[in-house]
C-alpha cells in the first residue's frame, strides 16, 4: 500500500535553534501519539532554502494520513502545543507539500 508524507520547510528564526529543536522534539512525540507511523527530521543542504529544516511525517496509509489530519483540530494536547508555539514563534513556515509513494 502507497505511503503518504506531508513534509514542512521550517527556516529558523535566528538566535532561535534551541527554542525550535525542543518544539520540533515535542510535535514529534505529539505527531507519533496522534497516529503518524514515522517522523524525519532534516537540514536541507541544496535546492532553494539551504539551511532550512524539513520536518517529514509519514503515514502508511492515505486512510492513516486521513485519521490523523481530522484529528488536528480536536486533539486538545496538539492544539495547546500549537498556541503556545504560534505566541512565540521559533521559525518561520516556508513551505508544505504533501506526497503520495507511487509504488513503484
Amino acid at each position: 500500500m502507497p505511503t503518504v508524507s506531508l513534509v514542512s520547510t521550517w527556516r529558523v528564526i535566528p538566535g532561535r535553534i534551541a527554542d525550535f529543536t525542543n518544539n520540533v522534539i515535542e510535535a514529534k512525540k505529539l505527531h507519533l501519539k496522534m497516529g503518524v507511523d514515522a517522523v524525519y527530521v532534516s537540514n536541507t543542504v541544496a535546492g532553494p532554502n539551504p539551511g532550512s529544516i524539513v520536518y517529514m511525517m509519514v503515514f502508511e496509509s492515505t486512510e492513516k494520513f486521513g485519521k490523523f489530519a481530522d484529528s488536528l483540530s480536536t486533539n486538545a494536547e496538539w492544539q495547546a502545543f500549537w498556541m503556545k508555539t504560534q505566541q512565540n514563534q521559533s521559525a518561520e513556515l516556508l513551505d508544505q507539500s504533501m506526497f503520495s509513494d507511487l509504488g513503484l
